[in-house]
């Protein structure tokens, strides 16, 4: 018995001599946490109004639609069990339009989001 707690206590010594680092999203930022799948997270995307043309289906955060070729998103649909805030700038900056679970827009642009910059899950 003696034997397992000292053992124990060896191996947690070595994790912190070794350095034991923390995920990248343990520093808090919405950035690096955008690169994990949120549970529950699914918004559909169109190029469209009226969910017509091009369209994706996004279950994380997106901090820069634009680089992942969205520079315009007609319409939306959540689909999913979380909250979907989109906002007009980056980085989930300025302003924003919230899509309820269950809920959807079939024209963002009579909403101010015609061209919505990045997406947030909550």
């Amino acid at each position: 018995m003696r034997i397992r707690h000292i053992a124990a206590a060896g191996a947690a010594a070595a994790a912190l001599t070794l350095g034991a680092s923390l995920p990248a999203f343990a520093d808090g930022s919405q950035e690096a946490a955008g690169t994990l799948q949120a549970r529950g997270a699914k918004v559909e995307v169109y190029e469209g109004g009226g969910f017509q043309g091009k369209h994706t289906v996004f279950t994380h955060n997106m901090p820069n639609l634009g680089t992942h070729g969205w520079d315009f998103i007609g319409s939306a649909r959540n689909t999913g069990t979380r909250t979907a805030t989109f906002y007009r700038g980056t980085c989930y900056e300025g302003a924003r339009f919230v899509l309820a679970p269950g809920r959807s827009a079939a024209d963002l642009g009579s909403h101010g989001m015609e061209s919505p910059g990045c997406l947030l899950f909550g």
